[in-house]
């Protein structure tokens, strides 16, 4: 039970998250880098 009297849910990543997650950071880490490209740029 959680502090408000309801039940606790538990949650696992399966390896289709895991893969979709590992996709999702990369793209990240892309658009990441080529922002930071942009905002240094004079």
């Amino acid at each position: 039970m959680t502090d408000n009297n309801r039940q606790a849910r538990y949650y696992r990543l399966t390896a289709a998250g895991r893969r979709a997650l590992g996709n999702e950071v990369e793209s990240w880490k892309r658009f990441a880098a080529a922002l930071d490209t942009v905002l240094r740029t004079p």
